[in-house]
C-alpha cells in the first residue's frame, strides 16, 4: 500500500530557509557574543560591563526565541498549505513497502 504526501513549493522551502538564517541565525550568533563578553567581563571582575552583557544576551535571546517561533509558524502554514493543495502517491516509501 502507498501513502500519500503533501508537494511542498521549493520557492516556500527557500524562503523560509532564508527567514530562518536571516533571523534566528543572526540571533544566536549575537545572543553568543554577548556570552563572550559577558564571560570575559566577569572573569576580570568588571561588573559593570558585565551587567550591559548579560542585559544584551538577555535581549538576544529573547529575540530568538521570537526568530524561531516566526519560522516555525511559517513552517507550520507552508505544510497546511501543502496538505490542503492534493497529495501525490509515494512510490517507496520510508520503512519499506
Amino acid at each position: 500500500m502507498t501513502e500519500a504526501y503533501p508537494s511542498v513549493p521549493v520557492a516556500s522551502l527557500r524562503a523560509l530557509l532564508r527567514q530562518l538564517h536571516s533571523t534566528a541565525s543572526q540571533e544566536a550568533a549575537a545572543a553568543r557574543v554577548a556570552l563572550a563578553v559577558w564571560r570575559r567581563a566577569a572573569a576580570r571582575g568588571d561588573q559593570a560591563v558585565a551587567a550591559q552583557a548579560a542585559e544584551e544576551a538577555a535581549a538576544r535571546l529573547e529575540a530568538l526565541f521570537d526568530a524561531l517561533a516566526a519560522v516555525e509558524a511559517e513552517g507550520k502554514r507552508i505544510v497546511a498549505g501543502a496538505e490542503g493543495s492534493g497529495v501525490s502517491p509515494d512510490p517507496a516509501p520510508r520503512g519499506g513497502p
